[in-house]
């Protein structure tokens, strides 16, 4: 039973890694970064209001927000759990991706910007 559960945690780690890599935008080279804590608060730059409650991110936005977790549009407060030490999870906003990050009692946003291609 382990095993079967290790694999199906690494197949999903797997997939949100190799869809981030393939998405256009650069892991390694954030444009922003914000920690967040336990009061609401809205971010720079970022739309919504966000917040940590026990390991928990806790998002308010609404529809016109353009905020996207999982292919939906955010209309209202959506909880999300990032793993501690595991990749980020991928918001999207725009063309921006907004990876949420756990390590230990610290959450960080990092804010991607699309990769650009220049032809010459």
């Amino acid at each position: 039973m382990t095993i079967a559960v290790v694999e199906t945690e690494w197949a999903q780690w797997h997939s949100r890694y190799t869809n981030l890599l393939h998405s256009g935008h650069r892991e390694h080279d954030p444009i922003a970064q914000h920690d967040l804590g336990e009061a609401p608060e809205q971010l720079p730059g970022l739309p919504g209001t966000w917040w940590v409650v026990g390991g928990r991110v806790f998002i308010a936005a609404k529809p016109g927000d353009r905020l996207d977790h999982d292919g939906d549009r955010i209309a209202g407060i959506e909880i999300i759990d990032p793993v501690d030490g595991a990749p980020g999870l991928i918001l999207r906003h725009e063309n921006r991706a907004l990876e949420v990050l756990r390590k230990g009692e610290r959450t960080t946003i990092r804010v991607h910007a699309p990769i650009v291609v220049r032809t010459t």
